[in-house]
């Protein structure tokens, strides 16, 4: 190869480098961003919750949409701004008139050393930001809950009239709220008011692992921790949350037990149905209706009172809640139903059915979603329907404590943080059996309560926590 050849190689193998530290860095900026991004907005999170909340193919309403720019320009756009001055920076160093001489050996093997190093680095961050590693570690783990799962089976066929059911999921409420030496006020006074008389569990725990909606909602209906497919063989990463066929289908879920004892399942929420999946779960396990956002769009709900993040408001889904209840009050089958709310994820959700009246948004949405459950829960007793349903009010996850959360500081300062969990039923003495208890104990133990008992009190992964149920063993 002659000198012009070498030349002409030579020039082409730094084009290579160039263009290769160019992208190594942009994309280690990039991992960089999107942790620091992931831990401000949401702390430290489960790769389940990122795989199940992605807006992926059917994903339409799926995420926070007003998190769209936010991540663009934070974790897409300024890193790429970055390296860009950064690569000019170096070419006007280099190209300056006292900047000729040829850097050495040593110092050229530490450049190309330190960008891939680099990018191993933040791809390592981000990995262990959204929870990877535990889940490595897990998936090659030759341990199974297998052995402790229970397939909820009645212990006895029931007799006589069926209690109703009525179950409110409140988003991120735990009974750390109380607390007015930490927040000014105790901001589930409503809810207080409201089930004066009710049963209070302050023992119940989010279960290890979950944290988020979905892990809540299956955690309590079908006594089992969630746990994404995207690294089960077989199945294509790009067909989950929204888009499987089934959800959970070999899993036999609070639902599925009242379905079979002639229930009518029926499901309300503010948000989207098919946000992570959740109406695939709630159709294959006992709710035969499911209505969400785009159904109250459909019957014409007021768009003030739909939040641009999430969906309708928590005081009018109540408001259709009544219509609801009293059409299954009027049916002669026992019904089972199930409501989600939202206001209260964060950032909190306002609207003109509730006016700011503090400082703190948050806190603010916190009180006026208490008042529209407590509001509900008022509607139900003075139309004589508790005298047959149980009711059960919780939270379904604690409040997440990100570094960009509302009221990090105070919730991480408490050490025993529990999930709101309060119990009317039909009117009968509800005696809890043990001081501590997690979600995934909530099936079998709502099942005592509506008199249709399972097997040594067990399913699922859960124990009752009402009956005398032998946790030994399990």
């Amino acid at each position: 190869m002659g000198t012009h050849g070498r030349r002409t190689h030579g020039r082409a193998r730094q084009r290579l480098a160039y263009a290769f530290t160019a992208a190594a860095l942009c994309l280690s900026l990039m991992l960089l961003a999107g942790s620091i991004w992931v831990l401000i907005r949401f702390g430290a999170i489960h790769i389940e919750q990122l795989i199940l909340n992605l807006p992926i193919e059917n994903g339409e309403g799926v995420g926070n949409d007003s998190y769209i720019g936010e991540v663009v320009f934070f974790c897409i756009l300024l890193p790429v701004a970055v390296t860009v001055l950064a690569l000019l920076g170096v070419r006007l160093w280099r190209t300056s008139a006292h900047r000729q001489m040829r850097p050495g050996r040593i110092r050229r093997t530490v450049v190309r050393l330190a960008v891939p190093a680099g990018l191993l680095a933040a791809l390592a961050l981000f990995l262990s930001v959204v929870g990877v590693p535990q889940y490595a570690i897990a998936a090659l783990d030759g341990r199974s809950v297998s052995g402790y799962y229970r397939t909820p089976t009645l212990a006895t066929e029931p007799e006589g009239t069926k209690k109703n059911l009525i179950t409110i999921y409140m988003e991120s409420m735990e009974n750390t709220f109380s607390d007015a030496d930490l927040f000014g006020e105790n901001l589930l006074e409503p809810l207080n008011e409201a089930t004066q008389g009710w049963a209070e569990y302050d023992g119940l725990h989010q279960y290890s692992g979950g944290g988020w909606t979905m892990a809540g909602i299956v955690s309590t209906q079908c006594g089992i921790p969630l746990k994404s497919r995207l690294l089960t063989t077989g199945i294509d990463p790009n067909r989950f949350g929204e888009t499987v066929s089934s959800y959970l289908p070999e899993a036999t879920c609070l639902g599925d037990v009242l379905e079979q004892q002639g229930y009518t399942g029926v499901f309300l929420g503010g948000a989207a149905s098919g946000f992570a999946g959740k109406s695939t779960f709630l159709a294959d396990h006992g709710y035969g209706t499911v209505l969400g956002l785009s159904d109250w769009q459909a019957a014409g709900e007021d768009a003030d009172e739909i939040s641009e993040q999430w969906g309708l408001s928590d005081n009018r889904l109540f408001q259709n809640a009544r219509a609801t209840v009293d059409a299954l009050e009027a049916s002669e089958n026992p019904y089972n139903l199930t409501l989600l709310l939202l206001d209260t994820h964060e950032p909190g959700q306002l609207y003109p059915s509730c006016a700011a009246v503090g400082e703190t948004t948050l806190a603010d949405s916190i009180t006026c979603s208490m008042q529209a459950v407590a509001d509900f829960l008022t509607y139900l007793s003075d139309a004589g329907y508790l005298d047959d349903t149980v009711v059960v009010v919780m939270g379904d996850h604690l409040k997440g404590t990100g570094a960009g959360n509302q009221y990090q500081e105070e919730l991480s300062s408490v050490d025993d943080r529990t999930v709101v969990f309060r119990v009317w039923n039909a009117g009968e003495d509800v005696e809890f059996t043990r001081d501590s208890s997690d979600q995934l104990s909530v099936m079998p133990t709502v099942l005592d309560l509506l008199g249709l008992p399972l097997t040594d009190g067990q399913g699922g992964l859960g124990v009752s926590f009402v009956g005398e149920s032998v946790t030994e063993g399990t």
